[in-house]
């Protein structure tokens, strides 16, 4: 083949990797997990929230949190064990909640904590609580407290 069309040949390849493979390479690298979620985190395990949990809930290791790579969403959970109703929990943390300045979402049912968000330090920030085996048919007594947020605000919620 003559050096030409080798020529040519390559510098097609090339261009269409600038034009497909370059872009890729920089949504990954830009969407990224960074030290300031690690920050945003460490915030956000402060929420008096997370400490909040009925008489009788106890609450289960230490928090924890991670953050999504893909969106950056950074989330920090306590979970705790209860015996209790689940409508008991949610009525609970909806009450909690609503005392600590925390607005309930405008598909909010009204029954308990489904989503709810608050304004931190000028952030937006999302509280949900979840129940271990919800997907499942058993359940047990196991649930979680959870807040997440973005450095642009965005949560789960």
């Amino acid at each position: 083949m003559e050096r030409w069309v080798i020529a040519v040949l390559a510098a097609a390849c090339i261009g269409w990797g600038v034009l497909f493979v370059a872009p890729l390479a920089l949504l990954a690298l830009t969407h990224r997990c960074t030290a300031d979620d690690d920050r945003l985190a460490v915030s956000l395990a402060t929420l008096s929230i997370l400490d909040a949990h009925p008489t009788g809930a106890t609450p289960q290791e230490g928090r924890s949190s991670y953050c999504e790579n893909d969106d950056r969403i950074t989330t920090v959970m306590q979970d705790y064990r209860f015996s209790a109703p689940r409508a008991d929990v949610r009525s609970f943390y909806r009450e909690i909640a609503i005392k600590d300045g925390w607005t309930p979402y405008p598909d909010d049912d009204g029954e308990g904590v489904s989503c709810f968000a608050k304004s931190v330090g000028g952030r937006k920030v999302d509280l949900y609580l979840s129940f271990s085996g919800e997907m499942r048919e058993e359940y047990d007594d196991g649930y979680k407290v959870s807040v997440s947020s973005s450095l642009d605000g965005r949560g789960w919620c």
